[in-house]
């Protein structure tokens, strides 16, 4: 037995180092006949090919080869990766059984020779080649022009990254356009139309300036966004304590301070990935009222951030021509909700104030409050009935103004969840437990409009979405979902609004959001959305 052993260990290394030299060659014979019949085919376009990349010689070969030329291209492609991998597996195997059936350990002698071979080191190139290869059949632009076989000049890299930003808005436009319209008031753009992955190359950058703008130019009504307070007192958009997830640069010793911590002048230096600073949450509200009535924002105040909150009723108080733009508030934290209620409270007394005296608006009793404070912050308290600054007021005081100030007030509503609560302020609720949310939403001088639920996949049944509606009788309900947890998608959307009465459903808006939706007959026609395609 011993003898037997010692041969094997002189002769197997000998026969697998030939198998892999045979599988080598067998390999690189296969991949030099591809490449010089798919080289042939383009000899007449000489300028074209004289040194061409290998993916750039793909995508000029499907491009002028007839399609079925093209499939049985990538067929063969496919036959000789797959060779190749089961090649260079079964070598990897005979080393491993070897080993441990025998106790040696000639893995460390021979599988570097396998790795570094040509068998296992062409297959990346192989595999490149057949997805590329696979998505210019199926025309799938975006990603073919990401795909690392295709080299750019710089003008055209720049021009294919405006070409795949432009497919993003495309789906966009025409996934709202194919939304039925009584369904559209219900979403709600979480953080704005954006990446999930913090990608700005497809999408903006999450809670940006340009995400609210492009989902609501692209007739989505309803965006998400969270709010911090800078230490000079300024409402900018956040999800984070600090930027170190979406800075530019991760190094500067700004990205890791908590945004607290940085005044608006140190914000401003601190770019994000997309190149822009985070924005002011005034700057959005005024976007939103310039672009439509129907734009608003949904406002996240974080827990015990009541700086945040007060900064926040503030800015409304001060800026009555920006409450329409915000459809809602809410938080977490029921203390921090029910406190801004309170402080919100002003604004139904004061669109009452001025029809005091006589039934009648009496010039200088009752005023909107106009600033030009760019920033909406405020050192002092208001005085919404200031009798010395009234001369210098413009008469805003008309009935119809008073109507718009009195239907112009957000939504308070408290956010809960259904997971194992992880703060002290987290309050947890289910589907099947929804009595409890009674006592979270009245005080003694006041109560919040509605809650903002966790989604459950429970909520999907006949009991769950019966349970919804009749918290739906008493308290606005909305939804929200874990990124790549919950089913982001048309369907559970539309059972959770109209079997669940669901006023609100957060949304990532991913691709395969809605699965059909409607592509344009003609490049430019921007009417003509009349072809389905499924994505």
């Amino acid at each position: 037995g011993v003898v037997f052993e010692d041969d094997a260990v002189v002769t197997f290394p000998k026969r697998w180092e030939k198998a892999l030299i045979l599988a080598e060659e067998c390999f690189s014979n296969a991949r030099k006949k591809l490449w010089g019949n798919l080289f042939a085919t383009l000899a007449s376009r000489t300028e074209e090919v004289r040194g061409l990349h290998p993916g750039n010689a793909l995508k000029l070969f499907v491009d002028n080869a007839h399609p079925t030329k093209a499939e049985e291209l990538l067929t063969r492609m496919t036959h000789i990766l797959t060779a190749a991998t089961t090649n260079s597996e079964s070598l990897r195997k005979l080393v491993k059984k070897f080993d441990k059936n025998l106790n040696r350990q000639l893995s460390l002698e021979l599988l570097p020779s396998l790795y570094t071979s040509s068998l296992y080191a062409g297959q990346n190139m192989m595999q490149d080649g057949v997805r590329l290869l696979r998505e210019l059949l199926e025309g799938d632009a975006s990603n073919t022009m990401l795909n690392p076989m295709i080299r750019h000049d710089s003008e055209t890299r720049h021009q294919q990254a405006v070409e795949v930003r432009f497919v993003e808005l495309d789906w966009l436009r025409r996934m709202v356009v194919n939304l039925p319209i009584n369904m559209l008031p219900h979403l709600v753009a979480h953080r704005g139309f954006h990446h999930i992955k913090d990608r700005n190359d497809k999408r903006p950058l999450e809670n940006s300036q340009c995400a609210y703008e492009m989902a609501w130019s692209s007739g989505v009504n309803l965006c998400e966004c969270d709010i911090a307070i800078t230490k000079d007192g300024k409402l900018v958009l956040a999800h984070d304590e600090n930027f170190m997830r979406l800075a530019l640069d991760t190094n500067s010793h700004l990205a890791v301070r908590s945004i607290g911590e940085l005044t608006l002048r140190e914000l401003i230096s601190l770019p994000l990935k997309s190149g822009t600073r985070p924005p002011l949450l005034i700057d959005v509200l005024r976007s939103a009222c310039a672009i439509s009535d129907s734009s608003k924002l949904v406002i996240e105040v974080k827990p015990g951030n009541q700086s945040a909150a007060s900064a926040l009723s503030r800015l409304l108080i001060r800026h009555p021509d920006l409450r329409q733009a915000v459809a809602m508030i809410m938080s977490f934290d029921v203390h921090t909700m029910h406190r801004l209620r309170a402080e919100l409270s002003v604004l139904d007394e004061s669109s009452t104030s001025g029809m005091a005296q006589n039934g009648s608006h009496a010039s200088g009793m009752h005023h909107r409050i106009t600033s030009f404070d760019h920033f909406g912050s405020l050192g002092s308290k208001i005085n919404l009935v200031d009798q010395a600054s009234t001369d210098a007021l413009p008469d805003l005081s008309s009935e119809k103004n008073h109507s718009n100030q009195r239907t112009t007030i957000p939504k308070l509503m408290l956010l809960t969840k259904a997971d194992p609560p992880e703060r002290p302020c987290d309050l947890q609720v289910g589907v099947h437990d929804l009595f409890r949310v009674d006592n979270w939403l009245t005080t003694d001088d006041g109560t919040l409009d509605g809650v903002y639920l966790q989604f459950e996949k429970a909520m999907t049944t006949p009991e769950g979405a019966a349970a919804l509606r009749q918290l739906s009788e008493k308290h606005v309900v909305g939804i929200w979902q874990n990124s790549g947890k919950d089913p982001d998608d048309y369907n559970t959307f539309a059972w959770l609004v109209q079997e669940g009465n669901v006023t609100f459903v957060n949304t990532d808006l991913p691709n395969h959001f809605k699965r059909e939706v409607f592509v344009r007959q003609q490049p430019g026609l921007e009417s003509s959305y009349e072809v389905p395609i499924q994505f």
